[in-house]
């Protein structure tokens, strides 16, 4: 094992934490109060009803978003380059000893040639650096900073690294080894391409809330976002699995310490000059196992959206990028408000026309992850407590909003290593 530290930390540290100019960055947002306003739009039909009919359309639109659900996609066939660009791979973990050994073996399985490997490991995270005596590869240390953050450590990192390529993966991550090829050989292949996101899947089974955060994946994974490159669409990065070309990455500051979903404020930001492409090999990830954990997982990426969205209202970005991410940030956030004003529309008047469309935009959304979850192999059944589970979106994003106002940088951590996993399934 071979752990390096720096003596000019300080600086490194700084700019880790601020590599991003301020005006594009969640630590500009001096009235996070305003995210309020998401619930207040979602409750305008119960006091005019025809703010309903001008909602309509919004949410129609995230059904047909969610219609690439019904594609089996598949990857463009690119030759490999004559010379593979240096790859790095970044490993943030904090207080995860237990998936280490699960770790270093998935690394070892990656098919690319000579890749720089580096675990990131807090200064005071002594649990993992108590069992990294037999990791296999370079250990770089992160100074005592704030905001404490995983894009923190990801900016610190690429400051002591040197690949042309950028990947990140979760401590819990399992990557297809043939991966690193097919994901470097996409973007060779495009000179505008900044980025090149790999599948996310579940590779496990677990209860229902694991089952349908799986469902949820195959949907955009499988569905959403390989549509969207069809269409020549940027979209919203999954925060893990995203190769990244370095050069892109620094012209654009680099990930935002302070924003806590710092995959989608990068999308926006690198969306103004690149093309985003996709590659249908799975990363085998964790799923919360529980309603806790998935509410304190969720709650952090639906404040990263707020984050997001407030940051980049009025960036100057191309109208077809512009309208891509309207539907997948604002849009998807009013949605989720919108949940319980739906179900006392359908309760109140389950004749009206309102609940005949709420009534057919659910059922389509059942069928839906229906058709994700017979193409992945899993339980059609559990598609049937999608509306349950759209309703818990509405707790996470009250928490979310709330914790925007008191605490925007808080970073609630999902645990890991708490189901058992099969070698894979993905």
């Amino acid at each position: 094992m071979k752990h390096q530290t720096f003596q000019e930390t300080d600086e490194a540290a700084h700019w880790a934490a601020s590599s991003v100019p301020e005006h594009h960055s969640a630590r500009s947002i001096k009235e996070p109060w305003v995210a309020v306003s998401i619930f207040i739009v979602a409750a305008l039909p119960l006091i005019w009803e025809p703010a309903a009919w001008l909602l309509a359309p919004l949410f129609a639109s995230m059904l047909l978003l969610r219609l690439g659900a019904f594609v089996a996609w598949r990857d463009h066939h690119n030759p490999e380059p004559d010379r593979w660009p240096s790859l790095t791979i970044l490993l943030p973990v904090y207080r995860e000893p237990s998936v280490i050994p699960e770790l270093a073996r998935a690394m070892r399985a990656l098919d690319y040639p000579s890749p720089e490997i580096v675990l990131l490991v807090e200064a005071d995270d002594r649990e993992t650096r108590a069992v990294l005596d037999f990791w296999p590869y370079r250990v770089l240390v992160v100074p005592d900073g704030k905001p404490r953050t995983k894009p923190r450590a990801v900016n610190y990192g690429l400051l002591h690294t040197r690949g042309d390529v950028v990947v990140i993966f979760d401590a819990e991550d399992r990557p297809a080894p043939d991966q690193p090829r097919r994901a470097v050989a996409r973007m060779v292949a495009d000179p505008d391409c900044a980025v090149v996101q790999a599948v996310l899947a579940c590779d496990h089974d677990g209860p229902l809330i694991a089952r349908l955060w799986a469902l949820e994946y195959a949907v955009l994974f499988r569905g959403v976002l390989p549509m969207l490159d069809w269409l020549g669409l940027p979209f919203l990065l999954g925060g893990t699995s995203q190769y990244l070309r370095r050069d892109a990455l620094m012209e654009v500051g680099a990930f935002d310490a302070h924003n806590v979903t710092e995959d989608a404020d990068l999308s926006l930001r690198l969306a103004r000059n690149y093309t985003f492409h996709t590659v249908m090999s799975a990363t085998g990830e964790e799923a919360p196992v529980t309603v806790t954990s998935w509410v304190k997982q969720r709650s952090r990426w639906l404040k990263g959206f707020c984050q997001t969205t407030m940051v980049h209202w009025n960036d100057d970005l191309p109208w077809r990028a512009r309208l891509a991410f309207a539907l997948q940030l604002p849009v998807q956030l009013l949605c989720i408000a919108s949940h319980p004003i739906g179900l006392a529309v359908m309760i109140s008047n389950p004749d009206g026309p309102l609940a005949v469309m709420l009534f057919v935009g659910y059922a389509l959304t059942i069928i839906t992850f229906m058709v994700a979850a017979y193409r992945s192999g899993r339980s059609v059944r559990d598609a049937m407590a999608m509306p349950v589970y759209c309703c818990l979106h509405v707790v996470a994003l009250m928490i979310a909003v709330v914790e925007l106002i008191v605490a925007p940088s808080l970073w609630r951590k999902t645990t890991h290593g708490l189901i058992h996993r099969p070698a894979a399934r993905v």
